[in-house]
């Protein structure tokens, strides 16, 4: 059966045809089987006291022949078509089950959690409000996108956050997912990735997964991280795009050909398995600015590495 994503509050239906969600497993399901009330959308992450036992804010209605059944975490069964109203509050981690108990869901809260640094909070709190969201001005691991405006210069919490494979996006993002009721997947946030800044140059920002692989296969030799403008992110930075690192001796004639925030790109096989490097006539350098634009932008442009020829011995 499908996954479904519920964006709003409201009623509904479960059932054969004609329903929301649409249930084709069980022949004991009715054409209009069950109803999902969703009374508030809420962050389960920062759920008030009020909130007792990870409620949800979500109940289930029976309306069939054959019954709705909830299997909770503890392994107890509840039939719904028997409670008052033959109705109950669905929590997280709840197994449903339509008819015969062929046909079954888990009822999962996913959280949004926007990262938000330059962004009005009255502009944000109506849209996080619709959907369930909430946001933060500080970078924390437990958000899951980071929202913001095109040309925002690229600092040290948007490299957190990329090291970290969260999606980028824009407030348009947002607003589509606000105006979405229930549909079987999140929608897609490729054509509403941020166009962001990087000293002076543009940069339109990849999805995750092809940020995650931009790097395969290249290996960097690094020097000492104060070296660098983003220090010891650098390295993160390439690890999180599939890199090989390598830290380069002081007597390395690799690091004395290497200028300012300049990185050598070891060619291929030129490292061996316990670490150590083996002869090589010429290497590439490329610089440090170079290297994030391409694990932003998703593609590193062989055109911005130059040749730095001699011969170079590694212990």
């Amino acid at each position: 059966e499908h996954e479904y994503y519920i964006f709003r509050r409201g009623t509904y239906k479960v059932g054969r045809k004609g329903c929301d969600i649409i249930v084709n497993k069980d022949k004991g399901v009715s054409r209009v089987h069950a109803e999902i009330i969703v009374d508030e959308m809420i962050c389960m992450d920062h759920l008030p006291k009020r909130h007792s036992n990870n409620s949800s804010e979500v109940r289930i209605r029976d309306c069939s022949k054959y019954g709705t059944f909830i299997n909770k975490n503890l392994g107890s069964r509840e039939k719904v078509h028997e409670l008052p109203n033959r109705e109950t509050m669905l929590k997280d981690g709840d197994i449903v089950a339509f008819g015969t108990g062929n046909a079954k869901y888990r009822f999962l809260f996913v959280s949004l959690v926007f990262f938000a640094p330059s962004f009005e909070i009255n502009q944000l709190q109506d849209k996080m409000s619709l959907i369930g969201a909430t946001f933060t001005r500080t970078w924390t691991s437990k958000s899951t996108h980071v929202v913001l405006d095109d040309f925002v210069q690229i600092g040290d919490d948007i490299i957190d956050a990329i090291v970290a494979r969260k999606p980028l996006v824009r407030f348009s993002w947002i607003e589509l997912i606000a105006g979405t009721t229930i549909c079987s997947e999140i929608p897609s946030s490729l054509s509403h990735a941020p166009t962001l800044t990087l000293e002076g140059a543009s940069l339109k920002v990849a999805d995750p997964q092809s940020r995650e692989q931009c790097l395969r296969g290249y290996t960097f030799l690094l020097e000492s991280i104060h070296k660098y403008k983003f220090k010891e992110k650098l390295q993160l930075l390439l690890d999180s795009a599939s890199a090989k690192v390598v830290y380069a001796e002081s007597q390395d004639p690799c690091s004395q050909n290497l200028g300012d925030n300049q990185v050598c790109v070891l060619p291929a096989g030129s490292t061996s398995s316990n670490g150590g490097f083996s002869k090589f006539n010429s290497v590439h350098t490329v610089k440090e600015m170079e290297l994030i634009s391409a694990v932003v932008s998703g593609h590193l442009d062989p055109s911005v590495m130059a040749s730095a020829p001699g011969k170079y011995f590694a212990p």
